[in-house]
């Protein structure tokens, strides 16, 4: 009995294993080829947790056994150090100042009302002092707080940021304090997700800003309830409520799979270093961001500290927004600013050329 209770362990031990390894793979892995690969990577976290516990299990029975697990987790360190940084990296050197938000449409907790929503992400984004703020999820529509600026076009700022770009048909906006040479949206095929660009002349340098809002899942907070009291019980219902899960969760990967591919070559073809801001919407361990990423630094990854999650809402709470940046660049003093004003939380850095 002890030994087939030993065995039963160690095989769903292997099978944790694999989950893991799977989730590596995911990034390799188009979602339009297999999507079933994305999920692996979506769930990295939860088969990293069951390794660990695995790990504790055999250092009380079997000792030996917990190599299998930590040399799985070994094989995926520079994964895991996407999630997770122990030091950050800080730095009262002068240097671009670049802030990200997906601000939901100044919606916050659906309680308060969209005025004072924006007044408060008004009064942190002043507190930033960044040169460059990208804004994912914005409509300023009746917010006074944005819409009524006492100098036209600009945001009531220490810096007096101006509208970059905005798109009547999106909902991006881009405002900096440097100069703009160039803007261009781009727009996916049936979506209402899209990229804006804009060349920023600094002091210094050219640089193409990106800013981007990938395909999310589209669930409705009722649907995400209906997910929370899925029961066994009822088997039949159980059955159609993971089917219609797993069916929106195969249109996002494969939809964003297409809008991250499209973003890289856009970020490829650029004639100048690049920053690339954005939601989306996917985790570090994604084809998506793994597309994306290609050939430049994650700021989180460079001067991070702690887990970096950025989205707060119903759904598990994952790192999916992001700034990335041309690698001549280094990040410093990255931060997650915990506000909740929206169902993200805005990240900024400090962005400083290396030959400086």
């Amino acid at each position: 009995m002890k030994k087939f209770l030993r065995n039963s362990i160690l095989f769903f031990n292997l099978l944790a294993i694999l989950g893991l390894l799977m989730s590596y793979l995911s990034v390799k892995i188009s979602p339009a080829s297999w999507w079933v690969a994305a999920f692996f990577g979506l769930a990295f976290p939860y088969f990293l947790l069951l390794n660990l516990l695995f790990i504790v299990l055999w250092l009380f029975t079997k000792t030996r056994f917990a190599i299998l697990s930590l040399l799985a987790i070994a094989v995926g360190y520079t994964h895991l150090s996407h999630y997770i940084q122990l030091t950050g990296k800080q730095s009262t050197e002068e240097g671009l100042v670049v802030c990200s938000y997906n601000v939901k449409n100044f919606y916050g907790d659906m309680r308060s009302k969209k005025s004072d929503v924006a007044a408060n992400v008004l009064t942190h984004l002043q507190s930033k002092k960044a040169d460059v703020i990208c804004l994912q999820e914005f409509r300023p529509s009746g917010q006074n707080s944005f819409t009524k600026r006492p100098t036209k076009g600009k945001l009531p700022d220490p810096k007096k940021l101006k509208y970059v770009h905005t798109s009547k048909t999106g909902s991006l906006v881009n405002y900096s304090s440097f100069p703009i040479i160039y803007k261009e949206e781009v727009h996916f095929e049936a979506s209402a997700n899209m990229i804006l660009i804009s060349d920023l002349k600094t002091p210094t340098d050219t640089l193409r800003l990106f800013n981007c809002h990938l395909e999310s899942y589209r669930f409705t907070d009722a649907e995400i309830q209906s997910l929370d009291s899925i029961s066994f019980k009822e088997q039949e219902e159980t059955y159609r409520k993971v089917r219609y899960t797993g069916s929106k969760l195969k249109k996002a990967f494969i939809k964003r799979t297409e809008q991250a591919e499209t973003l890289h070559q856009l970020i490829a073809a650029s004639p100048h270093e690049v920053i690339v801001c954005g939601d989306f919407n996917d985790t570090p361990i994604s084809y998506t961001y793994a597309t994306v990423a290609q050939g430049l630094k994650d700021a989180f990854v460079g001067s991070g500290v702690g887990i970096g999650n950025t989205y707060l809402g119903k759904l598990p709470s994952f790192r999916i927004d992001y700034i990335l940046h041309s690698p001549n660049y280094q990040s410093y003093n990255f931060k997650v600013d915990r506000v909740n004003y929206s169902d993200h939380y805005p990240i900024s850095c400090t962005l400083i050329k290396s030959d400086q």
